[in-house]
């Protein structure tokens, strides 16, 4: 079986984007794990996923989230998801996961996501 998973990461000042294409499943669940583990182990300000790509997403990819999301705690880099597709929003809202994970429409945007929340609406 052929593995559809292509990897690419892109800095935008302090901030690494991993990019995933492609599904993630347990077949190419070391390919994803192994790109966000290089990336998270450069130490970014900011570790982007870029999830727009990504057509099949099961539970291997939600737990590869979530195991890198533990491993970002307590760590001075700050995790957020960029644009994830429809079928990455749908197991995220399913699992009731989706408030965990900042999400922005564009890399540039998460790029600027820092540690600090945001300030409470007046």
């Amino acid at each position: 079986m052929s593995v559809r998973l292509k990897t690419d990461t892109v800095t935008i000042g302090d901030a690494l984007v991993c990019v995933l294409a492609g599904d993630v499943t347990m077949d190419s669940e070391p390919i994803a794990a192994r790109a966000l583990n290089a990336a998270l182990d450069q130490e970014p300000s900011v570790l982007a996923v870029d999830l727009s790509r990504v057509e099949l997403f099961t539970s291997t990819g939600l737990n590869l989230l979530l195991t890198l999301r533990r491993r970002i705690l307590g760590r001075p880099t700050a995790l957020a998801l960029v644009a994830p597709s429809n079928m990455v929003r749908r197991v995220l809202e399913i699992t009731e996961t989706a408030p965990l994970f900042p999400v922005y429409a564009t890399a540039e945007h998460a790029a600027r996501h820092s540690l600090q929340p945001p300030a409470a609406p007046h």
